[in-house]
């Protein structure tokens, strides 16, 4: 039963019963307790005139993501640093900027919103799509106690993947809030990964980065949207047919694995950017996607259990309404 970018292909048996594409047919209460997420594509026409800054727009889901953007009216401003690339997506697409931006380089971050609001006047959404893969081996097994010796140095993984993301979200905080008007819908949304929640062996630095990405939405979600109205989302890719995985894409399709294109996961993003959610995040894979972190804090007192959850909650809750503040 071939698997695709969108799905299951043909009828599949499900209990010795035959059924159609699950997608399509699975009833409506399984879709539900799998929270699935399809995005209301009649949305989208709302994104006319609004002003997007998104990094790693050049190529993958970035450059997916603009396009969508760009072909609903939206005003991109994006950068990376594959200039012939985002000259290119530039070229080709209306109302769509590139600015040279190495989101390790927080001054890039900064002048790229900066570029975004002196030329529109403000910012409206924040899409961080900038990412790099695994590189080397961090466990190495010819390291020996003499080689160990050695420091390492930083991460690039860590720099692009982390901080590039937690400067990105810094920056975006104070630009979205920028004129931000009762009832305007402003969101900052992170790329993740499924690596975000599941076990990766072998993705070591890989996987740091992107746990630390979902620290960035649990941390952030509620004061943003309290304070400062900007809704904050991620999306948990799994296998996405993109260059960063273009060596192993085809081991994914000849043993029918799940897979998506870019597109699909750039829909889900551009979906979350134009309703109202707040603090969700959305593991997509075949092309479909689910959000789980309702069901993380409704299911914490089975895998947790009632009496560790009741504590942890009740800390948290008193830290929330500002018991660690210092007293004047």
């Amino acid at each position: 039963m071939p698997r695709s970018k969108q799905g299951w292909e043909k009828d599949i048996s499900w209990n010795n019963t035959t059924s159609c594409t699950l997608r399509i047919h699975t009833p409506t209460i399984a879709r539900d307790n799998m929270a699935e997420y399809v995005p209301d594509e009649s949305l989208f026409k709302g994104l006319e005139g609004k002003v997007v800054v998104l990094t790693g727009g050049a190529t993958g889901i970035g450059a997916a993501t603009t396009r969508i953007l760009a072909n609903h009216g939206a005003k991109v401003v994006f950068g990376d640093i594959n200039v012939a690339a985002a000259e290119r997506l530039a070229e080709e697409l209306d109302f769509v900027t590139f600015f040279r931006c190495d989101v390790v380089n927080y001054d890039d971050l900064y002048n790229l919103f900066k570029a975004a609001h002196d030329q529109y006047g403000r910012v409206d959404h924040a899409i961080s799509c900038a990412g790099i893969f695994e590189q080397g081996n961090w466990y190495d097994p010819k390291l020996t106690i003499d080689s160990v010796k050695a420091d390492p140095g930083n991460s690039k993984v860590l720099d692009v993947n982390l901080l590039g993301t937690l400067h990105f979200s810094r920056i975006a905080a104070v630009f979205l809030r920028e004129k931000l008007q009762k009832g305007e819908n402003r969101s900052l949304t992170l790329l993740s990964s499924v690596n975000a929640f599941r076990e990766s062996p072998g993705l070591f630095i890989y996987q740091t980065s992107k746990h630390a990405v979902h620290g960035i939405l649990r941390s952030s979600r509620k004061t943003l949207y309290e304070r400062d109205g900007i809704r904050v989302n991620a999306v948990c890719p799994g296998f996405t047919d993109t260059a960063m995985t273009a060596g192993i894409i085809a081991a994914f399709r000849d043993n029918n694995l799940y897979w998506q294109s870019a597109e699909s996961v750039a829909r889900i993003i551009v979906g979350i950017m134009s309703e109202t959610m707040n603090g969700k995040a959305y593991y997509i894979e075949g092309g479909d996607g689910w959000e789980f972190e309702d069901s993380f804090y409704a299911m914490q007192p089975k895998w947790l259990g009632e009496e560790p959850t009741r504590r942890m909650r009740v800390n948290a809750e008193a830290v929330n309404k500002g018991v660690l503040a210092p007293k004047e």
